[in-house]
């Protein structure tokens, strides 16, 4: 289970949405929160009173969930000038990584909204460059329109999780990270694969939209033959295969119509190809899902031990 969590803060009240997933989590695996804020500046040597401030009154509106488990910072990164300056998301998603990597953080809750609404969406920057350079899985909160003061008494629990695997041993090596998020709460797991489906073509014969196509047997033995490996540890799973031509709606849309308090997804598919699926199916699954989404990417993930109590998992290793 995950003992340490970090939620980046940025004193909007729409990043303060992933506080209550965090309080949970944290909640149920005994964990630790670490409240982070980024402050970006030419001087840093100022004294960053203002972020401070801030976190230290929202760890205090915490402290009563957690008691002696929440702690701040800011993160002081200096940024420009210089002849080719990356950009301020990209410069606040690495100081956030390298907090993670560095602070031993197992886990990442951030919201896929920041300062500024969905008018200015850290989607597309400082979460969407953390994805592609987090050391540690990211748990991808869409903000709703309530106070976090009152969500964090709400049902956040994670009782429901779909997976998405694709044939792919990369794909699969998102499985231990759903575990360990469902396993303090007795979580029951579905492994989704989806097909893209036949369609006409010349002379009526039916062809696959895919370059190669799959049969509904191999894809249903695939998918089956990973749950009983699970289900010989003692998870409950359950698996389901579907066709679509747009497969990140159709994740999406599934996730929703069972439920699902969360959608776990690697940032690569088949072949290991070093395209990351980030900006197709992944990226259209995190911007359009209003269920939490655990994005790992796999080539990041730097090594971890005991990913999931109970089970015999081997602890991954960055992807060379």
């Amino acid at each position: 289970m995950f003992k340490s969590i970090l939620v980046p803060l940025d004193g909007s009240t729409f990043a303060e949405q992933a506080l209550p997933h965090a309080i949970i989590l944290a909640r149920q695996a005994q964990a630790n929160v670490q409240l982070i804020s980024v402050r970006l500046a030419n001087a840093p040597s100022a004294a960053p009173v203002a972020e401070e401030k801030y976190l230290a009154r929202i760890a205090s509106q915490l402290e009563p969930e957690l008691p002696g488990a929440i702690t701040y910072e800011v993160v002081t990164r200096e940024y420009g000038p210089s002849p080719d300056p990356p950009s301020l998301a990209h410069t606040a998603a690495d100081a956030i990584a390298r907090y993670a990597s560095e602070r031993e953080v197992e886990l990442c809750v951030m919201a896929t909204h920041g300062r500024g609404g969905v008018r200015r969406a850290w989607l597309g920057s400082v979460t969407d460059c953390l994805i592609r350079i987090a050391p540690r899985p990211v748990l991808l909160i869409r903000p709703k329109d309530e106070a976090f003061g009152s969500a964090v008494s709400a049902d956040r629990g994670m009782h429901h999780i779909v997976i998405l695997v694709d044939g792919s041993q990369t794909a699969e090596q998102v499985i231990p990270y759903a575990l360990r998020i469902g396993t303090p709460f007795g979580a029951h797991y579905t492994l989704l694969r989806v097909m893209s489906p036949l369609v006409w073509g010349p002379f009526d014969v039916r062809v696959s939209v895919a370059p190669t196509p799959l049969t509904q047997h191999v894809a249903v033995d695939y998918v089956e033959r990973l749950a009983n490996d699970l289900r010989q540890q003692g998870t409950v799973v359950t698996t389901h295969v579907i066709e679509a031509v747009s497969p990140g709606p159709a994740i999406v849309e599934f996730a929703e119509a069972h439920a699902a308090d969360a959608i776990a997804l690697s940032t690569e598919g088949a072949g290991r190809v070093r395209r990351m699926l980030l900006g197709s199916v992944t990226d259209k699954v995190v911007r359009s899902s209003d269920v939490p989404v655990l994005v790992c990417n796999i080539r990041r993930l730097e090594p971890t031990t005991d990913l999931v109590q109970g089970n015999v998992v081997t602890a991954l290793s960055a992807v060379p």
